[in-house]
């Protein structure tokens, strides 16, 4: 249990972003970087439900009480994580903006969350599996980085068929939905495939979004 008194989720996440604008790490902010570094090199070793608190301060030489001080759980050290590559796969999305199917962005926007996937897969992974629900913090922030893409996707449905450059068809969030689960899916499964099968399945990725949300394309 964390010890009463830890900082949240919330107050990790301001601290760190004071800590960008300075631009320089105190002694604190050395350690809490290397608990986040710890924990990702820790997972891959081992899923994140069986990584304990005993592992990560092993790992980084410190005592459960100072990790306490920076983190509550391991849980929040993990939401601190997908913040960070969150906010990396936010900047992918070149094409959700734009107008039409635009196959070059879309091409552009996958390829570019591919690589997030690569680097990342044991922390995104997480998020697919729905790690620890019982812990609201995390569930939350999951579910607000797994909507942020489905809501901005369904708006770009909305827009293309209200201009006549989208068939009407199943309820734009729906869609969104179907989209980001076959999206996610496919991604994990080429996160640790060969370049050459990457881009072909990034090519059929492709494809598969574009026909799903304009139908067949000349």
């Amino acid at each position: 249990m964390a010890q009463k008194g830890g900082p949240t989720v919330n107050q990790v996440r301001d601290t760190t972003e004071a800590v960008r604008r300075r631009g320089t790490l105190s002694k604190g902010d050395q350690r809490e970087a290397q608990i986040l570094d710890a924990t990702r090199k820790l997972l891959t070793k081992k899923p994140m439900a069986k990584l304990t608190v005993d592992d990560i301060t092993g790992a980084t030489g410190i005592s459960r009480t100072s990790f306490y001080f920076y983190f509550p759980s391991k849980q929040a050290v993990l939401a601190r994580l997908m913040e960070d590559v969150s906010d990396r796969y936010a900047e992918t999305h070149v094409w959700l903006p734009s107008t039409g199917p635009q196959r070059e962005l879309l091409h552009a926007q996958l390829t570019g969350a591919a690589e997030v996937w690569h680097d990342n897969s044991t922390i995104l992974v997480c998020s697919l599996e729905g790690f620890d629900s019982s812990y609201p913090p995390l569930k939350e922030f999951i579910l607000s980085i797994q909507t942020r893409f489905t809501s901005a996707l369904a708006a770009k449905i909305d827009r293309d068929r209200a201009a006549g450059l989208a068939p009407e068809g199943i309820d734009s969030a729906t869609l969104a939905t179907l989209v980001t689960l076959m999206r996610d899916g496919r991604l994990s499964q080429l996160s640790a495939a060969p370049k050459a099968e990457t881009t072909s399945g990034i090519d059929d990725l492709t494809e598969a979004i574009l026909r799903l949300i304009y139908g067949r394309l000349d």
